[in-house]
């Protein structure tokens, strides 16, 4: 049974390029490169923000790459992050993969209970109107919410924090504490690993898990339901500058900078190859 525990902390490129260091054998392997947008792939901001400039070089690379099976994860709407990105060759995954659309068009969307959708968006609200303010935003995730309060001054905070707990848990989601953030999540069996799972199985059947070489990236608990399905399957990494984080990860990164190193020591290999 996978635990939650300290994972190595990369701090070097050169530490990237050990962590995959026989993993991927390019002229043969199949990988399914799974990356988060929001606070891994980019900054986490209220609106999309921008990739590092070398992560987007490296992106830009791995997803013209026939070898490399890509999705794009994130907690919004599959317009707005396709229409951000427009990367072709990628498999977009929108509201943690209730909907997804492949490279060649084809699209799926699996529909939540129309209750639950009614709850969320009654909870998205109240929160919005009673404890949005001083910095403070709710990021809305369709399935799931985040109330962050990073910037909020501790003279209002634990006021804050106290009110928006009382939100999620009257709602009936399950209240999830993270650093800087409260998480409300529905009470149902959906998550960023269902989402993982299924995508996968639908681009390479149910043998999957045999056949690919897999890399996931994360930096939120959303993405541990994710970690913990493909623990001992694949090399998985959380995005977390917090020194005290317990993950079902194999390697911790602290920065979205780093995370360009990642991507750079995984295009290192077809780069080699290149020079044989």
């Amino acid at each position: 049974m996978a635990e939650q525990k300290k994972a190595p902390l990369l701090k070097k490129e050169e530490d990237f390029v050990k962590a995959l260091e026989g993993f991927i054998t390019p002229e043969k392997d199949q990988v399914a490169l799974l990356l988060d947008y929001d606070g891994t792939l980019a900054p986490l901001t209220e609106e999309l923000s921008v990739m590092p400039k070398d992560t987007e070089i490296n992106i830009k690379k791995l997803a013209a790459n026939d070898k490399i099976f890509m999705v794009v994860f994130s907690g919004r709407e599959l317009s707005e992050i396709k229409n951000h990105l427009k990367f072709p060759n990628v498999t977009y995954a929108g509201n943690h993969g209730l909907e997804v659309e492949y490279p060649s068009g084809k699209k799926f969307k699996i529909e939540m209970p129309e209750e639950l959708l009614e709850k969320h968006n009654k909870l998205v609200a109240e929160l919005k109107e009673k404890v949005v303010c001083s910095g403070a935003w709710v990021e809305d995730k369709k399935i799931s919410v985040t109330y962050h309060y990073k910037g909020v001054t501790d003279k209002l905070k634990a006021k804050l924090i106290a009110e928006a707990k009382g939100l999620i848990q009257s709602h009936g989601f399950q209240l999830i504490e993270t650093p800087y953030a409260l998480e409300g999540k529905p009470r149902v069996n959906w998550d960023k690993g269902e989402g993982a799972k299924m995508i996968l199985e639908k681009q390479f059947d149910a043998d999957w898990a045999k056949n690919l070489k897999i890399i996931y990236v994360g930096d939120d608990t959303t993405d541990e339901d994710a970690i913990k399905v493909l623990h001992g399957i694949g090399k998985t990494f959380r995005v977390s500058e917090l020194p005290t984080l317990k993950t079902y990860a194999n390697y911790q990164i602290k920065t979205v900078e780093e995370v360009g190193w990642l991507l750079k020591a995984v295009q290192a290999n077809y780069e080699k190859k290149k020079k044989i």
